[in-house]
């Protein structure tokens, strides 16, 4: 069982107080990396009894770990905390199966009370790396600081990207919301491009794909700035373009260098995968609005 579906089973079993108990230790982890049990104490505002108490279930049950001579949140702990959150806003209701397995996120399905179907996107950047790195450090807390905030921040980023381009194109997926390192989705029902899929027409997903990178650029003033075959799904008929935590606004000093690079990444996938012919250069001129048509 993954560390998310642990998460999940959790929530029903922890009290006020290990809840209470859990949001110091996000507050003190953030901070400092730990906390002791005194801080903690001050921190949740609950007596060190209680508190010790709650750090005894919580460490069972891995959604916090002991460092030293402190403790710190684990990020079972993190992923309990979002999804409490969105039980409480009545967002979702139960956790479905995974959906897909990335190297820096893993979705879920996520089911409303009524039945409505999301897609829940847990950022885990860093599931090895930061493993490493934590062994070859004396202060584990630099660590735990900085794989918590590079996910809340690509969860954070993501969703207000994603904001900016909602109703501007179909090929944006909606998003609903987001928690910490999570953000909830529209679910969509199709397969990776690099998969080289069958496409009823393989021009017309392609100018779909330019079309979508020309309105995020003119009407939302963003580049995806990692735009591939990885990050584009389909059906087989219509295309969205996925994974936005690294966009950038247009303003940036490197954009156009950045949006040159999702239209060679892009045109050069359909001319190995479908014979599509695309002159880059006058994409790149259309995409930043110089050019009125692909034609």
């Amino acid at each position: 069982m993954s560390t998310t579906e642990e998460a999940a089973r959790a929530l029903k079993s922890l009290k006020d107080e290990e809840w209470r108990t859990l949001a110091g230790l996000e507050r003190v982890s953030f901070s400092y990396g730990t906390g002791d049990i005194g801080r903690l104490s001050r921190v949740s505002r609950l007596p060190i009894e209680r508190v010790k108490f709650s750090l005894d279930s919580l460490t069972r049950k891995e959604l916090a770990s002991r460092r030293g001579g402190g403790f710190s949140l684990t990020k079972r702990g993190v992923e309990a905390m979002a999804l409490k959150d969105y039980v409480r806003k009545d967002l979702i209701f139960a956790l479905g199966p995974i959906i897909a397995k990335g190297k820096e996120s893993d979705v879920y399905e996520a089911v409303t009370e009524e039945g409505t179907q999301y897609a829940l996107k847990f950022y885990k950047i860093g599931r090895t790396s930061f493993t490493s790195v934590k062994k070859k450090r004396a202060s584990e807390g630099t660590g735990i600081r900085s794989w918590m905030a590079a996910n809340y921040e690509a969860a954070k980023r993501e969703y207000h990207a994603l904001r900016k381009l909602a109703g501007l194109s179909r090929a944006f997926p909606a998003v609903v919301g987001y928690s910490r390192s999570t953000v909830l989705l529209q679910q969509i029902s199709g397969v990776r491009l690099s998969q080289r899929p069958y496409l009823e027409d393989p021009a017309s997903a392609e100018r779909t794909i330019f079309e979508s990178m020309r309105l995020a650029y003119v009407k939302a003033k963003l580049v995806n700035a990692d735009l591939s075959e990885y990050n584009v799904l389909t059906n087989g008929s219509s295309v969205w373009l996925i994974d936005w935590p690294q966009a950038v606004d247009a303003s940036h000093p490197n954009s156009a260098e950045l949006l040159m690079h999702d239209v060679v990444a892009i045109s050069r996938f359909f001319k190995r995968a479908y014979g599509a012919e695309a002159a880059e250069e006058q994409v790149h001129s259309f995409v930043i609005g110089k050019k009125s048509s692909l034609d």
